[in-house]
């Protein structure tokens, strides 16, 4: 594009970068604090999470403890206990628990009562009384099928059934069953019912910022407390929610132990946080409203858009101010230079004050003006001389180009004589290096002769050495080895002595098997009261009876140990003899053949040193003669090239004289167009 207006331009060019540089800096400010809030909104979740967790974990690992500690309690009396004893336990359990609406005791057939297949008493909450009830005591209802009765007798520990709605009481409910366990065997389970309006309570009082809320679904998607009550009291599953966006939400939830997931109601965004209780699987979670979250980016991002327009209003005051000041600037350096393209060196230079660059280019084009106008003055005053000296340069080149002529005819004559002499001073050249390569031949062989000798005489050293060092180093290890050897057979007594030691242990795990038989005999006699006695002294003898199975193992692996020891230190034995008796008098032997290689290789190499000497002087004297011939021929050469160069530069210089008579013409002509020329420029007033 182009522009009458430099500011224009500048506005153009500057404009769009700084509201591209404004907009980046919101995005990257606003997605920064999208990742802050995010992180800071997870964290506070997740605690918000953890604390109501541990609340509501806290109520059911009070029933589970409570109906464990009943079903132990029972376990340990329920063969000389009658009923009324445990009915009035669970009565004062119930009377002083407000979580617990009821207990029962389930047993299996004829396990209590050997006249009674269903013994199933339950006792309950009745307003401020209890009641007992044995309706459930028949084959009609078969508690042996219900889900607390087979979810206790499948496990070891206190199980948590899936919440319900009770439309009679009007609240939800839950069961605690745990088994009871006497002598190793189930014989029955216990079962505390409890109400969970303390559980939805503290669910309902979560509320996080303005729209969060809590929520609380079982393991199988039964919705316990909040999002919808009416959905509570009917008892349904998040599953049957009429909004598909929430169903496929608690789908995830009951997918995954804890995590972030969302759903839509109408137009709004809901974000969901849950986490899962561990006692029983529930799962609980925080739904708030996504805009809630997000409010705070947006208020950032209006605020920095509103930051962005009033900088790019400040910028583009600013560079309007600016480039007012550079535009008069410039119109001024524009006059001038409009002035000096016409010629008019009668102009006053610029004067303009600063360090910037139109300072700069303004000191620039005053120094050029100075310059070019001293410059066209030389040209003018010079114009003249260079058209008299033109004048006599014809003169002279005429006179120069006829000596130049005799000069030639002599210089033909030189160069025919001394291509004779190069052409003889070749042919004997060329018998000298015959004979010299020959020399050279012979001195070559000479010197890979000696250099030959002296490797065989290194490599017999170094053999003589090596061997050496072998014999010394074989004799050295056959002392460590046989030292070390006798040491390690030492060693091995240790090996006897772990077996004596195991030995006295097989003792002592025979006098404590001894000893836990007769401590079970004393638990027998001791009736119930040594029941936990016995188990203890049966534990201890099962033990000594293990420690002495581990020591018959250890006296076995200690006779293969002695075994393997005689075997290697036999082994060891053979191998010192073998070094001793043979290796090491082939080591001794190899040293002397070793010794005498090398006084042959120094005979060979004392001759070669001798023949060597012989051919270097050879060489030297076919090398003195063919460098004097050489010189010979090179001087001739020389002499020969350079006659002609000399030939070559008198036609050349000839050629040069005549260009110049031309080039003298060719200057008048030039001086008489430089001088119409700088008659063009105005120079003085």
């Amino acid at each position: 594009m182009n522009f009458k207006k430099i500011g224009t331009k500048m506005l153009v060019m500057i404009l769009p970068v700084l509201v591209l540089a404004q907009i980046v800096l919101t995005i990257m400010s606003a997605t920064s604090s999208n990742a802050l809030v995010d992180e800071k909104t997870q964290q506070a979740m997740e605690a918000e999470l953890k604390a109501n967790n541990s609340i509501v974990g806290g109520y059911l690992r009070d029933v589970k403890t409570l109906a464990d500690a009943i079903a132990i309690s029972v376990a340990d009396s329920y063969t000389y206990t009658q009923w009324d004893d445990y009915e009035k336990m669970l009565q004062d359990m119930i009377a002083t628990n407000d979580i617990v609406l009821g207990s029962g005791l389930w047993f299996e057939p004829y396990a209590y009562d050997p006249e009674q297949q269903y013994y199933g008493p339950y006792v309950y909450k009745d307003g401020n009384s209890t009641v007992t009830t044995w309706d459930y005591s028949n084959a009609e209802y078969d508690y042996f099928n219900q889900e607390y009765y087979t979810n206790a007798m499948g496990s070891d520990v206190a199980m948590i059934t899936d919440p319900y709605y009770d439309p009679s009481s009007g609240i939800v409910m839950s069961s605690c069953s745990t088994p009871i366990i006497a002598g190793g065997k189930k014989i029955g389970c216990v079962t505390v019912d409890i109400e969970l309006t303390a559980i939805t309570d503290i669910i309902g009082n979560v509320k996080v910022g303005r729209t969060g809320v809590g929520i609380l679904t079982a393991a199988n998607g039964l919705l316990i407390a909040g999002h919808d009550d009416q959905m509570v009291q009917d008892g349904k599953s998040v599953s049957e929610d009429s909004n598909p966006s929430f169903v496929a939400m608690a789908e995830d939830v009951l997918k995954n132990p804890s995590g972030v997931t969302g759903y839509q109601e109408g137009k709004t965004n809901y974000k969901v946080f849950y986490d899962t209780i561990e006692e029983t699987g529930w799962k609980f979670m925080i739904s708030i409203d996504g805009y809630e979250l997000l409010q705070p980016i947006y208020l950032l991002i209006n605020r920095l858009v509103l930051v962005c327009i009033v900088a790019v209003c400040l910028a583009i005051i600013i560079i309007i101010i600016g480039i007012g000041g550079v535009a008069k600037t410039i119109k001024r350096v524009q006059k001038f230079a409009t002035e000096l393209a016409g010629g008019d060196f009668t102009i006053n230079q610029l004067s303009i004050k600063g360090k910037d660059e139109l300072a700069v280019m303004s000191n620039s084009l005053n120094e050029m003006y100075g310059n070019n106008k001293g410059v066209i003055q030389s040209i003018s005053d010079y114009a003249v001389e260079i058209n008299n000296s033109s004048s006599n340069l014809k003169v002279a080149a005429g006179e120069l180009k006829t000596e130049f002529d005799k000069i030639v005819d002599i210089m033909t004559s030189v160069n025919a004589d001394m291509m004779n002499s190069s052409a003889a001073t070749e042919e004997l050249s060329a018998s000298v290096d015959q004979v010299a390569q020959s020399a050279d031949n012979l001195n070559e062989e000479t010197k890979n002769s000696l250099d030959l000798a002296i490797d065989i005489e290194k490599r017999a050293t170094e053999i003589g050495k090596n061997s050496q060092e072998a014999f010394d180093k074989s004799q050295t290890l056959q002392a460590s080895f046989q030292e070390k050897l006798e040491e390690s057979i030492s060693q091995s007594q240790v090996v006897e002595n772990i077996g004596e030691m195991a030995s006295v242990i097989a003792d002592i795990a025979d006098q404590i098997t001894l000893l836990s038989l007769n401590a079970s005999i004393e638990a027998a006699r001791a009736g119930e009261q040594g029941k936990g006695f016995a188990v203890v002294a049966t534990e201890i003898g099962k033990l000594a009876g293990q420690t002495s199975d581990s020591v018959e193992k250890i006296q076995e692996t200690i006779s293969a140990i002695k075994d393997a020891f005689e075997g290697l230190s036999t082994n060891a034995k053979s191998l010192l003899d073998y070094v001793s008796d043979t290796v090491t008098p082939d080591y001794k032997n190899f040293v002397g053949v070793a010794e005498r290689y090398g006084q042959d290789a120094e005979n060979i190499k004392n001759s070669s040193e001798q023949l060597s000497i012989m051919t270097d002087s050879i060489q030297n004297i076919m090398s003195e003669v063919r460098l004097a011939l050489q010189n010979i021929a090179e001087a001739t050469q020389n002499t020969a090239a350079n006659s002609g160069e000399v030939m070559d530069s008198i036609d050349h210089l000839s050629d040069t004289v005549s260009n110049i008579n031309d080039m003298s013409d060719d200057q008048n002509s030039i001086s008489d167009n430089l001088s119409r020329v700088v008659s063009q420029f105005k120079l003085s007033e």
